[in-house]
């Protein structure tokens, strides 16, 4: 059986280590292979290689990226990278669950519009059962 990909893209080293440990703690590893990287240059490497494809993204907002050869942190890095996800034909299927520490409506709005499947707040909002989350995500078509 082929393993469901998983990639979380969060500059958050606490929240990479929790999905780590999520699946860990759950035995996961026979289902999801999880990859997790810590910005939108190491995120896209992985999009772009037909090997490395995830199926389900977990990604952040509020990410650094370079603007104008200057270093900035922005909405811009992971909706820049949503965007581009949906309108490439052979990435648009791939399933986007924005996560995020702003709760905005406009920003919601904006990421629902660009074709996030799901908009999770960090924090609180973020699913209690993380895994049962993941599971639901990964059978919807």
């Amino acid at each position: 059986m082929e393993r469901i990909k998983i990639l979380l893209v969060d500059d958050d080293e606490m929240l990479r280590i929790y999905f780590k440990d999520i699946f860990w703690i759950h035995n996961l590893e026979y289902k999801y292979e999880l990859t997790v990287v810590d910005n939108i240059k190491k995120a896209e490497e992985i999009i772009n290689n037909s090997e490395t494809r995830p199926d389900i993204i977990f990604l952040d907002l509020v990410m650094p990226i370079e603007i104008d050869g200057r270093i900035k942190t922005t909405p811009e890095a992971g909706l820049g990278l949503l965007k581009k996800i949906k309108s490439d034909p052979k990435l648009k299927n791939t399933k986007i669950i924005v996560l995020s520490g702003h709760n905005e409506k406009a920003l919601m709005s904006e990421v629902k519009k660009l074709g996030a499947e799901n908009y999770l707040i960090k924090g609180d909002n973020l699913p209690k059962d993380l895994v049962n989350f993941i599971e639901k995500i990964s059978t919807e078509k």
